[in-house]
């Protein structure tokens, strides 16, 4: 029996992926430890794993989330730039309450996010045996989704670079480290990567080698899913609309959507999230369903359209039920997959700086009424599930973890 340790980012884009493959390890034998914010361990512990928490500062320091948010324009570069200080500070809090801990479990495995600085330090530290769990596309010499590393710094606000600088040099001496490299945050890889989507849905995916497996959506049911009323979708075409659970205070989306299918022949499920002023909100129309959560993967079993920001989940299990998306992307890598969705005839990308209720209702009757669509999206639906998903995701593992030994 082998000891896994997951080390996820604390936002369901990051930690869903990997729920799937927790539970079959679990249901094979193994022992899995997640180290998460106190807000995922109900759902840790539904898959049989071993919940132990820390304290994020993720929600104080994001810049980022705080511009994705707001009605401005949206600079999607200035904002990657400030995530990129946030996954530096995150790591300086988040270290000295978990290194001792994982290093007293004795782990076999190290499994991480890519973006979460803090968990490769660890595996570092511990010279533990280390895997990626790539949530989003991955990186090499023919393809990188983030622009060049310049680009980056140099629409940082005034004295963020200097900040990050001398926070990563803290942490190099901090751990008895090499001088930490920001050029590799997000394409550090190890001697296997999980990537969650399909090789043809990777950008260039022919030239990433064997130590990169592409499964595809890592699927279960979420054994904490809230009831929703499904059979109301039931006699007339469903769209589904969501912008994710990060970036989602957008009472100025919802209410353009009001506007925009109000009056129409759909029955609209609207996911809103946690963060949304009521009253910000204006009067529901009748033909939509609005809950704060939704069981997304139910949903779109039953929808015909998805208008989504473009988080690969979101894309990959509307792609896995065969339902083809309207993208409204909000950061770097949303804007790629909808470029993406769009080049593969998987759907229409929309501009969101640049929206209004006509062209989103224009989008979304284009790519219901188009057979194009409907056949491009059932081509990639049999690849996505041809992909393996997470039962090839553990059997590579676990084939990892045994040569490791």
């Amino acid at each position: 029996m082998a000891k896994y340790i997951f080390l996820p980012g604390p936002a369901y884009g990051h930690v869903n992926p990997t729920l799937a493959i927790a539970q079959e390890l679990v249901r094979r034998g193994e022992q899995v430890v997640y180290y998460l914010t106190e807000d995922f361990q109900t759902t840790i512990e539904a898959t049989g794993a071993t919940f132990q928490p820390y304290q994020s500062m993720m929600n104080q320091l994001t810049m980022g989330n705080r511009l994705l948010t707001s009605s401005l324009p949206r600079n999607p570069t200035f904002i990657l730039g400030a995530l990129l200080l946030t996954i530096v500070k995150e790591s300086r809090h988040v270290l000295p309450q978990v290194l001792e801990g994982i290093r007293a479990e004795q782990a076999d495995v190290i499994l991480y996010d890519p973006l979460c600085l803090w968990a490769r330090i660890v595996a570092q530290v511990l010279h533990l045996p280390a895997i990626v769990l790539r949530p989003t596309y991955a990186a090499n010499d023919h393809f990188q989704v983030m622009p060049p590393l310049s680009e980056l710094t140099s629409s940082m606000a005034p004295g963020m670079l200097e900040d990050m600088q001398a926070e990563l040099a803290n942490l190099s001496a901090s751990y008895h480290l090499p001088r930490l490299d920001m050029s590799d945050f997000f394409t550090r890889r190890e001697a296997l990567n999980v990537v969650f989507m399909p090789r043809a849905f990777q950008p260039a995916g022919e030239t990433f080698n064997e130590r990169f497996i592409f499964v595809g959506p890592s699927i279960v049911r979420r054994l904490d899913a809230p009831a929703f009323p499904l059979e109301r979708l039931e006699g007339r075409p469903t769209l589904f609309i969501s912008l994710g659970t990060a970036a989602n205070n957008r009472p100025d989306f919802y209410n353009l959507c009001f506007h925009a299918f109000d009056q129409q022949p759909w029955q609209v499920v609207l996911a809103y999230g946690k963060r949304v002023d009521a009253t910000a909100l204006h009067a529901v129309p009748p033909n939509f369903l609005l809950s704060s959560f939704v069981p997304q993967l139910e949903v779109l079993q039953q929808a015909s359209v998805f208008v989504t920001h473009g988080g690969m989940n979101s894309v990959m299990e509307s792609l896995y039920f065969g339902v083809p998306v309207v993208v409204v992307p909000q950061i770097i890598e949303q804007e790629k997959t909808a470029q993406r969705c769009a080049e593969l005839g998987l759907g229409i990308a929309l501009d969101p700086n640049d929206l209004a209720a006509e062209t989103l209702r224009a989008a979304v009757e284009e790519v219901h009424h188009t057979p194009t669509f409907r056949e491009h999206v059932h081509a990639m639906q049999q690849t996505v599930r041809a992909a393996g998903g997470y039962q090839r995701a553990v059997d590579a593992i676990s084939n990892y973890a045994q040569n490791q030994k």
